[in-house]
């Protein structure tokens, strides 16, 4: 397989030219092979916002305002930080109504954080510490030694990757840990690192299992800190929750598998190894939506694989935005009433 020069498979980093991935970029692969393919090989990335990913900006950027102006911004001070990346984003909601909710979840989650750190005249924490979720207790009781923690990480490749004649033996993953918190106790530091997340649900119990962002940042904080985090977490702006990952011995191992067995064919573009891909289409006797095997024309490498899905509605290469890709699902939010997608 011939691949594109403008592809963006490699960056230059301290002047040298690596083979280099975002945890979004992995994250696109386990998704959808071909977008990854089309984005990353080909160069077709998009530039057109979404509102997930521009709200999800605003809000990193105004808990990164609190944490680095030291907990101390006032709910007037945050408003204004979050108006003011709001304007330079200019988010393009899908609706008035998930813009006034877009607004309204913002507005409570700045009330909640500025509330935690909030003192009365003698200096004492309007919000006693008996009152305080195990989540709130590390966020005051850490000290956030990091916040949007840039870090680069270079990953041993499971096979070495030749592209342009040169040999690539690693990967470059590239990154910032949202927040990192040092809890110093009688004994130890402990260390908690926290990824926002401003999607409208939790996790199920297979993409907690399975998600590589916080095994990631492990890995990078045991490079770097020699001890692995004592807990990770991601938390849910929207509805004030969060999900823990305990990040053990037992629990890298399995992540490295995960993460070699994800490159071995992310990065193969020669095995030709699948033949078929599950369809989502429409089911008139069930009257929802179902997976089809159909069988592709002839054997293509992995990093080609379809998977088309719901999602399919906000990717660019969809039948949805006049995009090339003929896998894609027909289904859009009209159909979201159908609760066997």
């Amino acid at each position: 397989m011939v691949i594109p020069e403008n592809n963006l498979l490699c960056k230059v980093i301290d002047g040298k030219k690596v083979l280099a991935a975002s945890y979004s970029q992995i994250d696109t692969f386990v998704q959808c092979p071909y977008k990854w393919y089309k984005t990353y090989v080909e160069g077709h990335r998009s530039t057109e916002k979404h509102e997930a990913t521009s709200y999800g900006t605003v809000i990193h950027q105004t808990m990164e305002y609190f944490f680095k102006n030291g907990c101390r911004p006032s709910y007037e001070d945050m408003s204004k930080a979050f108006n003011y990346y709001a304007d330079i984003e200019k988010i393009p909601f899908d609706s008035v109504k998930s813009q006034i909710e877009s607004m309204q979840h913002a507005a409570r989650l700045i009330r909640w954080i500025v509330g935690l750190f909030e003192k009365d005249a003698a200096g004492n924490y309007k919000k006693v510490w008996s009152d305080l979720t195990p989540m709130e207790k590390v966020i005051r009781g850490s000290r956030p030694a990091g916040v949007e923690e840039d870090f680069v990480l270079p990953y041993k490749l499971p096979k070495p990757l030749t592209l342009d004649g040169v040999t690539y033996d690693k990967v470059h993953i590239i990154g910032s840990v949202d927040w990192r918190g040092e809890y110093k106790t009688k004994d130890r530091t402990a260390m908690y690192t926290i990824d926002w997340k401003s999607g409208r649900k939790l996790f199920d119990k297979d993409k907690l299992l399975h998600n590589l962002q916080h095994p990631i940042y492990a890995f990078y904080i045991y490079r770097k800190y020699k001890v692995l985090p004592d807990m990770c977490s991601y938390f849910f702006t929207r509805m004030l929750d969060n999900q823990n990952v305990k990040v053990d011995k037992e629990k890298v191992e399995r992540s490295v598998k995960e993460l070699n067995d994800i490159l071995l064919d992310m990065y193969d573009f020669e095995t030709n190894k699948i033949d078929s891909y599950q369809a989502h289409v429409w089911d008139d006797a069930k009257q929802g939506y179902k997976y089809e095997k159909r069988y592709l024309m002839g054997r293509q490498p992995a990093c080609l694989e379809p998977r088309p899905k719901p999602l399919c509605f906000w990717c660019d290469f969809s039948i949805h935005k006049q995009g090339t890709c003929r896998y894609s699902s027909d289904w859009d939010e009209s159909k979201r009433k159908n609760k066997k997608d």
